[in-house]
């Protein structure tokens, strides 16, 4: 039998080898070996703030009407509705609004977007730079088509550009330059630091990627998934409103957090020549993603309730936000060693142990915590192989699924489990 299998598998291309099973997938695992679990792991959305009365209402504008029914049940576009696309740009962007609608794609949620990106720019053995640390998909995606991700040092406010020059210097020292591809950067309130770029330093970043781009040509990916999530302070112009070269910028988003995950809908503005590819690419992969989730947040967009429920879920998150920093000022902060960071919005903290506390899926921390009842996603699970050290003394807690009791608990929950593992004579 076991030959029968490695005989099959001989069919797997190179790519179909490599792929490998997502960190989430041990975590959702852990959790369902585990009913009773408190998850701070899961970067899910809260049930109770799902729209559904608004998604009811568009449905029933979309499909109440024979002649807008059938158009939304009918195949759409392959780059998605011009009106949709039009409002998305002049939403997000300040300038040039209508030219970047005539360069977007919509796609199935941002992560189809960076495949779209991927598949048209990067070759196996291309390099692209991350903040250390950064969306763990999106590591998987690169390490599954052979790219190399090279991790650049990160604080509390995202990307440090010094850092950023340092790295392209070291790869150009070592006569790498040519294999990178692109810089991957997250600037609001990112996923999983709950880092927010201030715009100064994105002014910065932007000047060290013309500086390199005089040399090589580098994309800049920009991931802005979590933009609308933002509790405190006043939002802060995209990377391409601040000047970032449209020719090497992509600018992506999604409805998935600040709407509903399950309409499935997200969007990337492209350079002209990169454009032209994904569209082409996309058309072989699905000839156009969903045309009636698309009419539907049109309609929603259009009837203003999209903004009602971004102000919804800024006040529902904004309290469990503030719910686990309380929680961690009472259980976290008076252990030695222990620090974390006060995001102004987004679904995150990060928190750092003490340098010699392991808090990898195999450590005694992850155990203990198994066994108190709270689960939480590894820090290392974060972080390219290259560049910046991996920091396996970290942990990404998310407030976004649990009630503010379950919150409170998890968090002493692992407070005690931490405060076990550094003092295990007392255990």
């Amino acid at each position: 039998m076991n030959l029968h299998n490695s005989t099959h598998e001989q069919l797997l291309s190179p790519r179909g080898t490599r792929a490998s099973e997502q960190p989430i997938s041990q975590l959702m695992s852990a959790a369902l070996a585990n009913p009773g679990i408190i998850s701070l792991a899961a970067g899910f959305v809260d049930n109770a703030t799902l729209p559904l009365e608004f998604v009811s209402e568009a449905a029933q504008n979309v499909l109440g009407n024979t002649a807008t029914g059938r158009l939304a049940l009918q195949y759409g576009t392959n780059n998605g509705p011009q009106e949709l696309r039009q409002a998305i740009a002049r939403r997000n962007f300040s300038n040039n609004a209508d030219d970047l609608a005539d360069r977007m794609i919509l796609t199935a949620g941002s992560n189809q977007l960076l495949h779209l990106v991927a598949e048209c720019v990067f070759d196996e053995g291309d390099i692209v730079l991350c903040a250390a640390p950064t969306y763990f998909v999106f590591l998987g995606l690169l390490k599954d088509m052979g790219v190399r991700a090279f991790g650049i040092e990160a604080d509390d406010q995202g990307m440090i550009p010094e850092s950023l020059d340092q790295g392209l210097q070291q790869l150009a020292d070592n006569n790498e330059l040519h294999r990178v591809k692109s810089v991957y950067l997250i600037p609001y309130c990112d996923n999983p630091g709950g880092s927010t770029v201030p715009e100064a330093r994105r002014q910065e970043l932007i000047a060290v990627m013309k500086k390199w781009q005089q040399q090589s040509p580098i994309l800049l990916l920009v991931d802005n998934a979590y933009r609308d999530l933002r509790y405190s302070g006043e939002d802060i112009p995209t990377l391409t409103d601040l000047g970032a070269d449209p020719e090497l910028t992509v600018e992506s988003g999604t409805f998935s957090k600040n709407f509903g995950p399950g309409i499935r809908v997200g969007w990337g503005v492209m350079p002209r020549w990169l454009f032209d590819s994904a569209r082409r690419f996309k058309s072989v992969i699905d000839f156009g993603s969903a045309h009636l989730n698309q009419q539907l947040m049109l309609n929603i967009l259009k009837s203003g309730r999209f903004d009602e429920q971004v102000q919804r879920l800024q006040t529902a998150y904004a309290g469990k936000l503030q719910v686990m920093l309380e929680a961690c000022d009472t259980h976290l902060a008076e252990i030695p060693g222990v620090e974390y960071r006060r995001p102004i919005g987004g679904l995150y903290v990060w928190l750092e142990l003490p340098p010699g506390v392991d808090a990898g899926s195999d450590s005694p921390l992850w155990k203990q915590c198994i066994e108190r009842g709270v689960l939480y996603v590894p820090g290392e699970f974060c972080y390219p192989s290259e560049g910046a050290a991996v920091r396996k003394n970290t942990i990404r807690l998310s407030f976004g699924v649990q009630p503010e009791s379950q919150i409170r608990d998890g968090i002493k929950l692992l407070s005690e489990a931490i405060t076990a593992v550094m003092n295990p004579a007392n255990v």
